[in-house]
């Protein structure tokens, strides 16, 4: 499935359009755009058709799971992809926009069964262990959206149970799915080489960022003023992810990883000062004014979520 890794680029290419187009909507406002349906789109497009394809494709061809049944899900999954790229401009979160999100999230339901399936034939490693998690967390993911049809029927579209729900889909994917993803990549490029590291801190890494997840969650409902209590939960949950952050400190300096390749290395340095800056972004956003801040600014939570997706992809072509 190599030849398909051009799939997930063309997505990528066309959610980036999307994005300028929106960021030229607070310039110059465009009469036919709707905000909110565009968004959609591009959340959509950006998440599940540049980074989640890019990680199915990735993990069938690292895992070397290379048959028809994958093939043919990967299409079924793309048809779906350009189905949603037309009705969430034309309609948002309408019925063939839900329907459709819905087949998707079926069909990636399918993939999760039949990878941790085969995952058990194969020999336990740190690298699937991190797949697992990811592939677990993207359904848990799934019940955001699912709930914004009952919400919506019930007359609480757009109002901050809505925006919850939305932030809750985005909060597990980018803190849950890519990232134990990417990182999943990471140390299956070191088992692969045969680089030595430390397994044990390796899982204390993950584990410490799986319990934060929970707690971090509550930093994308601060802008609603939910009381004090819930910037502390917030606050807990990224100091959980600074301790992660230590552990895999603790792996990677004691790497014997060496590469003359230029790319290589400004990559690792790249993905590297994002994922600190990711860490640090989250643990500031717990301080009630900075939190007004960040949701009350549409362009700060823009660049936000692109620094996580900047450094997710270098972290890929990295491993790659």
């Amino acid at each position: 499935m190599q030849k398909q890794f051009r799939t997930p680029l063309i997505f990528f290419f066309i959610a980036a359009c999307i994005g300028l187009v929106l960021r030229w909507h607070f310039v110059s406002p465009l009469s036919w755009l709707k905000f909110p349906y565009w968004l959609h789109a591009h959340s959509h497009i950006m998440f599940l058709g540049w980074i989640f394809n890019t990680l199915f494709l990735a993990y069938v061809s690292n895992y070397s799971l290379n048959n028809q049944r994958y093939k043919f899900l990967f299409i079924i999954i793309q048809c779906l992809l350009c189905g949603m790229l037309i009705s969430f401009p034309l309609q948002g979160y309408g019925p063939v926009s839900i329907v459709l999100s819905t087949l998707h999230t079926s069909c990636v339901a399918v993939f999760c069964w039949w990878i941790l399936k085969d995952f058990r034939r194969r020999e336990a490693s740190t690298s699937i262990w991190y797949a697992r998690i990811s592939l677990i967390l993207f359904l848990v993911s799934s019940f955001g959206p699912f709930t914004l049809g009952p919400l919506m029927a019930n007359g609480l579209g757009q109002t901050k149970w809505y925006y919850f729900a939305v932030y809750y889909y985005l909060h597990f994917q980018y803190n849950g799915v890519f990232i134990f993803g990417l990182f999943s990549l990471f140390y299956r490029v070191l088992e692969e080489r045969e680089i030595k590291f430390n397994y044990v801190k390796a899982q204390q890494s993950a584990r410490f960022l799986l319990i934060a997840i929970v707690p971090s969650y509550f930093l994308s409902t601060l802008w609603a003023d939910p009381g004090l209590l819930f910037n502390v939960i917030g606050f807990s949950g990224s100091i959980l992810q600074l301790i992660s952050l230590y552990y895999f400190i603790e792996v990677i300096r004691h790497l014997n990883f060496q590469t003359t390749n230029h790319i290589t290395k400004l990559l690792l340095i790249l993905s590297f000062c994002s994922l600190i800056l990711k860490s640090i972004l989250q643990l500031i956003s717990a301080h009630p004014q900075i939190a007004h801040l960040a949701y009350d600014s549409r362009s700060f939570v823009i660049a936000y979520l692109h620094l996580v997706l900047i450094g997710a992809v270098t972290f890929f072509l990295l491993a790659w």
